[in-house]
């Protein structure tokens, strides 16, 4: 089964960089956290994913990937027909990269994973926390390099890879080392009663400074630089840390508990600042090619010529009005439900579906998305919800576009 593969400028593995990146199928983020995101029946084991792509980086556009142990019937009910050689062929493993790493570095990762695995798993009560403390910044590098969800700073990229680099060795060296692991810090909220499939994702906050923001498993993290010279507390969005609950390597490793609700407005949060924050099309292209070219240099280049390349791109992103449908895709599965709820005669309300999360705040959003579409003349016929919340008969239904070309 195909991986991603990241256009680069040369061949040496993205962390020694000394041996050749000859690894095939690596994560980029380990696969104890994306097992537990996308297992299409829960069971936490290798090639049980469904994932689609809006749920990892790209919250527009989107492709879908079956791992190779989901169920056919799963697969044909998805699609609406048993899958067909064309897709076999075009189904490229999301979650994997080829190329990036040698066969050693990656094995070096494995250290931390296993370790932190039993720990995820409840068969161990604690983590050493330079153990944790280089898996999370292990996490954030990789999903950075694998431009997974986050954009980081060039200069907090390559401490982060020096980091790990000098510092990935075998368990017992690690936890003895009196090596310095840098003046990092990061705080980890974690899902208290635990989720279900399309609560979580690998998203990121896609703007290159800290804190570098991201959701994955049943975990929000958040990552500060100079930790040190940080003041007694922080704020990510909506919320006010106390430095005492950022981790280091120095102190045992904690987390704080949030409910279901809190974490949708993590969620929330994460995807509008891509939207309201992040790079535009144009300087995502950019800043893409400068950053493999800085990772085949071994360091970031002036920052001032970079900021004179990126104000270019930006008078072109700035010509691009940027239009979206906030939450498209469970409102589209609430109206689907609707319809099989009508059709079997019973009540549903989608406000109070465990697997939706929608709420009033979201209806509105959506309707003023609606809106928005409609002022710059984009047609919204065949939208969920959009007849039924404009209140306008004008407007072509979702169940009869679908009704159209259902099979008879």
């Amino acid at each position: 089964m195909k991986s991603c593969i990241i256009p680069r400028n040369d061949s040496l593995c993205a962390l020694c960089p000394i041996r050749e990146a000859d690894k095939t199928g690596s994560h980029m983020v380990p696969n104890l956290l994306t097992a537990v995101t996308f297992s299409f029946d829960g069971k936490t084991k290798r090639d049980r994913e469904i994932v689609e792509l809006y749920h990892i980086n790209n919250p527009e556009d989107n492709a879908i990937y079956y791992g190779s142990q989901v169920a056919p019937e799963k697969i044909a009910e998805d699609l609406r027909h048993e899958i067909t050689d064309e897709e076999l062929e075009k189904n490229t493993n999301l979650l994997c990269y080829d190329n990036i790493f040698c066969y050693q570095c990656e094995n070096r990762f494995g250290v931390l994973e296993t370790t932190y695995g039993e720990y995820y798993k409840g068969l161990k009560n604690d983590i050493n926390p330079r153990i944790a403390y280089l898996l999370w910044l292990s996490v954030y590098w990789r999903m950075a390099i694998g431009y997974m969800g986050i954009f980081m700073d060039g200069e907090d990229e390559f401490a982060l890879r020096d980091i790990l680099n000098k510092n990935i060795h075998s368990y017992n060296e690690i936890i003895n080392s009196k090596e310095k692991l840098g003046d990092y810090g990061y705080v980890i909220f974690r899902v208290k009663d635990g989720i279900i499939k399309g609560d979580s994702g690998i998203l990121g906050t896609r703007t290159p400074h800290c804190p570098y923001v991201i959701l994955v498993a049943d975990y929000v993290v958040a990552l500060f630089n100079n930790y040190k010279k940080r003041h007694s507390k922080v704020h990510i969005f909506n919320w006010e840390i106390y430095k005492e609950d950022i981790n280091t390597p120095d102190k045992p490793f904690d987390y704080i508990e949030i409910s279901i609700e809190e974490f949708y407005e993590f969620r929330d949060s994460i995807i509008d600042n891509g939207y309201n924050e992040g790079l535009g099309a144009e300087r995502e292209k950019l800043a893409r090619k400068i950053r493999e070219y800085e990772r085949s240099q071994g360091k970031p280049v002036n920052k001032y010529e970079v900021k004179k390349l990126m104000d270019m791109a930006h008078l072109v992103d700035s010509e691009n009005v940027h239009l979206r449908l906030r939450k498209l895709y469970r409102f589209e599965a609430a109206y689907m439900k609707m319809i099989e709820a009508q059709k079997n005669g019973i009540s549903y309300d989608f406000l109070k579906d465990r697997q939706l999360m929608l709420n009033q705040e979201d209806i509105n959003n959506y309707i003023v998305d609606l809106q928005n579409l409609r002022k710059h003349n984009h047609s919204i016929d065949g939208f969920p919800f959009a007849k039924e919340f404009l209140e306008d008969e004008t407007i072509t239904s979702f169940e009869e576009i679908i009704n159209k070309y259902r099979p008879t």
